[in-house]
């Protein structure tokens, strides 16, 4: 009944108005992009001076200058006759992260190959780096093939992926075709282990076999499993809702009470059972926090730890610094019990807990989720790319007797460095709309607001060319190429496509 309802509403719109609003609506996405192609050609004049300065300021003798500087220390580098350069091949150079990973090795004095997972003629903003002797287009049709025949035919020694567009079971998949046939070591997670941390319950039970703190969650049926969970761990908060919430039923309760006659009798108004079950999972305290971390064959070389909900007074409490050094060491735990075959960057999210015993206060940190890949710790690669090229090296040392079970001493000095506040986000027009609903109101106005959004970030990384990611005052052509070719022919190839009826 409801469908023809539909049907006959839609039917009665007069097809002259549908089709003059889809021309409208044409006409605003072409004007966009025209508007585009309009504010590049007007920056260009102003564009070209500051990239003309960015390279005369590099012939600047001595250190005055921080490209000469660059540019000297990696000439001192390959003036060592005991250094031997790497071939390292950086997929997704198209991302901040990459690019920043590509100039860290190029800066060390290394031969760095860019690649970004895309098709296209067009040489993109990042593929005319000073610091890649090569770049490559891969199609994510052909990812694990078109990766082997670069590796092969550039002979590279190190991958490092950074791309966006692929999967963390996309990387595993090629990484066991590269060690398979090749001698490159890949910075990501085989294809057994991504598929275990990219599953809640299989990471929750893979955590629970390596004995690691991992928060509690368990589906209970009766009211007398609800209270052996709580006799079992009496030092311990919970929160119980309905697996799948809906408007007339999303109670939450906190167990236990202040009293056990109290909880008794909470417990014993809930509704439960096999039919109608609740999720009891462990309660933080003290919040959520972030470990970002690039590990090497089972151990942690990098890392970054910051708050969940961004406390801007984060790091300035001895209680902090403890956290921080007892994250670390959980970090190194969760590494080590991955052994050798653990490489790549992941993301843990944490929660931190208080707990009583024997009149004692603990605070206890268990590993709530993961999440892999460059992009979940990209902050961390942005940081400081050119100090994490020695630790990646650490993929060639050969591992014949696995790792060392210990948990190595932690550098007390470096601690500082661990504990960040990560930069606030972007202002999205999306992130509004979508948060105040606006879309069941105006939905015909949601992609012209989309637009909007990408207009706005493509303003403000015109004009404020110092924060665009591309631009490096050692190398400032990707920043000009993207602005200045590669984006107004990516949009004239939009205009044409959309005037012709294809999707853009």
């Amino acid at each position: 009944m409801a469908i023809h309802t539909v049907r006959r509403a839609f039917s009665s719109i007069p097809q002259e108005s549908v089709l003059q609003f889809a021309r409208d609506m044409l006409q605003i996405h072409v004007i966009f992009h025209l508007v585009r192609i309009a504010v590049s050609i007007a920056l260009l004049p102003l564009d070209n001076t500051i990239l003309l300065a960015s390279y005369a300021v590099g012939y600047v003798p001595g250190d005055l200058s921080e490209s000469s500087s660059h540019e000297r220390r990696r000439q001192k580098i390959l003036r060592d006759e005991h250094f031997r350069p790497k071939t390292v091949l950086v997929t997704g150079v198209n991302t901040p992260h990459g690019l920043a990973v590509a100039r860290g090795w190029y800066y060390a004095g290394h031969r760095v190959i860019g690649a970004n997972v895309t098709e296209g003629a067009i040489a993109p903003g990042e593929g005319m780096s000073k610091t890649l002797a090569a770049f490559y287009h891969v199609p994510k049709t052909k990812y694990s093939a078109r990766l082997l025949d670069i590796i092969q035919k550039e002979k590279v020694e190190i991958w490092i992926p950074c791309a966006n567009e692929a999967s963390a079971l996309d990387d595993a998949s090629a990484k066991q075709v590269i060690e398979s046939r090749t001698h490159c070591k890949c910075i990501t997670l085989d294809a057994t282990l991504a598929e275990t941390f990219s599953n809640q319950d299989t990471f929750d039970q893979y955590l629970m076999e390596k004995r690691l703190p991992v928060v509690e969650k368990h589906q209970v049926l009766s009211r007398d499993a609800i209270h052996r969970i709580l006799h079992r761990s009496p030092s311990k908060v919970y929160q119980m809702r309905r697996p799948t919430p809906t408007p007339g039923d999303d109670q939450v309760v906190v167990l236990p009470k202040r009293t056990l006659s109290m909880t008794y009798s909470e417990v014993s108004q809930i509704q439960i059972s096999k039919e109608r079950p609740w999720i009891l999972q462990q309660q933080t305290r003290l919040g959520r926090f972030v470990a970002e971390i690039m590990v090497i064959c089972g151990h942690v070389k990098a890392i970054k730890i910051y708050p969940g909900d961004k406390q801007s007074d984060w790091g300035r409490s001895r209680l902090d610094r403890g956290l921080a050094r007892a994250t670390h060491a959980l970090m190194e735990r969760f590494a080590l019990q991955g052994g050798p075959r653990l490489s790549g960057h992941l993301r843990l999210h944490l929660t931190v807990d208080e707990e009583f015993s024997d009149n004692v206060l603990r605070y206890t940190i268990h590993i709530e989720g993961c999440e892999q890949g460059a992009a979940a710790a990209k902050f961390l690669l942005e940081d400081k790319p050119d100090s994490l090229v020695t630790e990646y090296l650490g993929v060639l040392t050969p591992h014949i007797n696995g790792v060392s079970g210990e948990v190595p001493r932690m550098d007390l000095a470096s601690l500082d460095a661990e504990i960040s506040t990560p930069p606030p986000e972007n202002f999205s027009l999306c992130q509004v709309v979508r948060s105040c609903d606006v879309r069941r109101v105006l939905p015909a106005l949601y992609p012209a607001i989309e637009q909007i959004d990408r207009s706005l970030d493509e303003g403000s990384r015109l004009l404020l060319f110092w924060k665009n990611w591309r631009f490096s005052a050692i190398d400032p052509l990707p920043w000009w190429w993207h602005t200045h070719i590669y984006q107004p022919l990516k949009e004239m190839e939009m205009i044409i496509n959309s005037t012709h009826g294809k999707p853009t």
